[in-house]
């Protein structure tokens, strides 16, 4: 399976395009829509370098298929719809594959559950961001929001 056009938007609605250089809530170097900067490229590190919507778009386009909407497939045991992929990928995107696999979430869906107060719980236990000032686990009001779209899409 792949990420639809419905998944790839609810991505860039998430992720909000910002075509220079920020620290997310956790501190990490990004860019574009979500694009964690890696050390093998610097080039994307330059205070000065501004993306254009279509660069985002295609290291996002990248990013989902080379790493996350694999990793989504690869993890799941029994076949789910195409909005239940699209929020599942949403969701891994946003924790990494090592969070993702260890979600309640994914077993959920491995599972077949249909209870819907487990899977809006589920999704909505990843709300949190760690203070990279006191290294804590702090709830985040925007990702409590995205956890609510990803979990009524998976639903839908």
């Amino acid at each position: 399976m792949k990420l639809s056009e419905k998944g790839l938007a609810l991505i860039k609605q998430e992720e909000a395009f910002a075509p220079r250089l920020y620290h997310c809530q956790a501190g990490k170097p990004t860019i574009g829509y979500g694009h964690v900067v890696q050390v093998n490229e610097p080039r994307l590190l330059d205070e000065g370098r501004v993306l254009t919507e279509a660069e985002a778009s295609t290291m996002l386009q990248a990013d989902v298929d080379k790493k996350y909407g694999a990793h989504v497939a690869r993890s799941l045991t029994r076949a789910v719809t195409q909005n239940q992929f699209d929020a599942l990928v949403s969701l891994c995107f946003n924790i990494g594959t090592g969070g993702f696999s260890q979600s309640s979430v994914l077993r959920l869906a491995n599972a077949g559950s249909t209870d819907k107060v487990a899977i809006t719980t589920a999704f909505g236990a990843w709300n949190k961001v760690t203070n990279p000032n006191t290294k804590l686990k702090e709830v985040s009001k925007g990702l409590t929001v995205r956890r609510g779209r990803e979990a009524a899409l998976y639903l839908s």
